[in-house]
């Protein structure tokens, strides 16, 4: 049965396959005519007696058939390599997509780890390694068979006799591979959770003096992760040991037919010649099935985990679509209750609001009353435990991912800095003209900024380039907003880290920002109460002391 990933590959990547297979044909048609060129002149020189002046021109086209034949043969890993590259990308994109989009705790990483790196890297042998042999089987082996049924009919039957061997010893070896390498990937996310927790735990360790007692947990991992490999490994050997004698005894029959047939005068020299050069090219492809399979095995172990991930992840997608909603929204929140993973007290409990539609709220209160935390669910990234957030009359989880990145735009306290250009961190992987862009960084304050960068939009921020402040960053993200265009907006303490004056700029793009959106904003700063039309104190809905 052909595993589902290669079904897509001959699905979506059928020119990428061609192009392969054209490699494929064209290397060992050139070859054949290189082998075909070699023999005429050993016979022409050695037998016939011509001299080396007489066979110069066949060698001529010798040295550039050899020579054709090695610039194809790098052309067609450079493609296999881009292929590789092209379908991991895409691989890790969607693992980033369906896995990340639900919420994920600190004990899901090693998990997605093993799944991004480990198993999708696992990949790279369908283009390097199994698809270029199922591509030589299917080319190599089929084109000389031909060859050699033009050359001598004996051969090419001796050759065809000999072929279903191999499938038939690695059908025999592939259930005890398929379970040992299961288990060697079982050990691998074993030893990566293991080190993950070590990693997270040791600076307590090091206070309590136990680091040093660890390192016979991490030994313990590296050892049960070594020895499930090495099991793997030998059936690797094994059945490319099986296949090399397989190969090489078919090669000597073949050789010492040919040998005979000389002998009686059944064939001539350049003929046998010929074959007897082909011969290792005929049998290359069986030989690569051995690493082929074991690739296969591990291959087919690691797409197994990266399905069943993003099977698990790709749940029902909710369809509802903003279009139906008034712009902007009204939004509601009934009896809403959440408890951060892996914690036990409730961040919210209960909790009844409601955010008229263009209009600026301001949450405020204590820290630790809940204000970022409401600010996270009514962003979409964690689902409340129970209550309802309702847009207009909408529920916001029913709600398309694609709707609500569209509808809602949001501000954390510690906007994320990329390392890249400053274009790229302002329209996150969009398109928009540069007059946008400088727009957005007037509005903010960051004009004076922006002159002083030395390559405008293209200087490179984040590490190994320009450094940004507190209220710098925190400007930076406020300029995505304006140009994402959200018209609902969520700000995490817009104007923390900002100087008076700064404070009050922002503070008057926000308000011209707010038109005809639906704002809420958490701050504790008084400048904010001013521009507010409704202010929420989230301390009056803390459940109090015997509730």
């Amino acid at each position: 049965m052909i595993p589902l990933r290669f079904r897509l590959y001959f699905q979506h990547q059928k020119k990428i396959l061609l192009g392969l297979w054209g490699w494929q044909l064209a290397a060992v048609m050139l070859y054949t005519a290189a082998m075909n060129a070699l023999s005429w002149c050993v016979d022409a020189v050695f037998l016939e007696q011509k001299t080396l002046i007489q066979a110069a021109p066949v060698l001529l086209v010798l040295l550039f058939l050899l020579i054709f034949w090695e610039i194809t043969r790098y052309l067609q890993k450079q493609a296999q390599h881009r292929a590789s590259l092209h379908i991991r990308h895409k691989l890790r994109q969607k693992l980033h997509r369906q896995l990340l989009a639900a919420p994920q705790t600190a004990a899901h990483s090693p998990r997605l780890l093993t799944l991004a790196c480990e198993n999708t890297e696992a990949v790279d042998d369908d283009w390097q390694v199994i698809i270029p042999a199922l591509i030589s089987l299917l080319t190599i082996i089929p084109f000389l068979l031909l060859v050699f049924a033009c050359s001598d009919i004996i051969t090419a039957a001796i050759c065809l006799a000999t072929i279903p061997i191999a499938p038939f010893l690695l059908y025999l070896l592939s259930s005890l591979t398929q379970n040992r390498s299961t288990r060697a990937w079982e050990n691998l996310a074993q030893l990566t959770q293991g080190f993950h927790e070590l990693l997270r735990a040791l600076p307590l360790l090091k206070i309590f003096q136990q680091d040093k007692a660890q390192r016979l947990t991490a030994q313990k991992l590296l050892h049960d992760f070594s020895t499930a490999t090495l099991k793997v490994l030998e059936l690797a050997f094994l059945a490319s040991f099986v296949l090399e004698l397989i190969t090489t005894l078919a090669i000597a029959l073949i050789a010492v037919t040919i040998g005979l047939r000389l002998l009686h005068g059944e064939l001539t020299f350049q003929t046998g010649f010929f074959i007897l050069l082909l011969l290792p090219e005929f049998y290359q492809p069986l030989r690569q099935s051995g690493i082929a399979f074991h690739a296969a095995m591990n291959g087919n172990t690691a797409a197994a985990r990266i399905e069943q991930a993003l099977t698990a992840a790709s749940c029902p997608s909710p369809q509802g679509h903003h279009e139906s909603l008034r712009i902007p929204p009204a939004i509601t929140i009934q009896d809403l209750q959440f408890t951060y993973p892996q914690r036990h007290t409730p961040a919210l409990n209960h909790l009844s609001l409601h955010f008229p539609a263009g209009r600026i709220t301001l949450l405020t209160g204590s820290s630790g009353c809940g204000k970022s935390t409401l600010l996270t669910l009514l962003s979409g990234i964690y689902p409340p435990d129970s209550g309802q957030i309702l847009l207009k009359d909408q529920p916001l989880p029913t709600m398309h991912p694609d709707s609500r990145a569209k509808l809602i735009g949001w501000l954390p306290q510690e906007p994320h800095l990329y390392q890249g250009t400053l274009a790229q961190n302002l329209l996150l992987f969009q398109n928009a003209p540069d007059e946008r862009c400088l727009q957005a960084l007037r509005l903010t304050q960051l004009e004076d900024f922006y002159t002083s960068l030395p390559d405008g939009l293209d200087t490179l921020l984040g590490d190994g380039g320009q450094k940004l402040s507190q209220g710098q960053l925190k400007r930076l993200g406020l300029a995505r907003l304006i140009l994402q265009n959200n018209p609902i907006l969520l700000l995490d303490e817009p104007t923390t880290g900002l100087d008076e004056e700064t404070e009050q700029r922002v503070i008057r793009t926000i308000s011209v920002l707010a038109k005809r959106r639906t704002v809420i904003i958490s701050s504790h700063h008084p400048a904010l109460q001013e521009i507010a039309d409704k202010i929420i104190n989230l301390n009056d809905y803390l459940p109090k002391e015997g509730d």
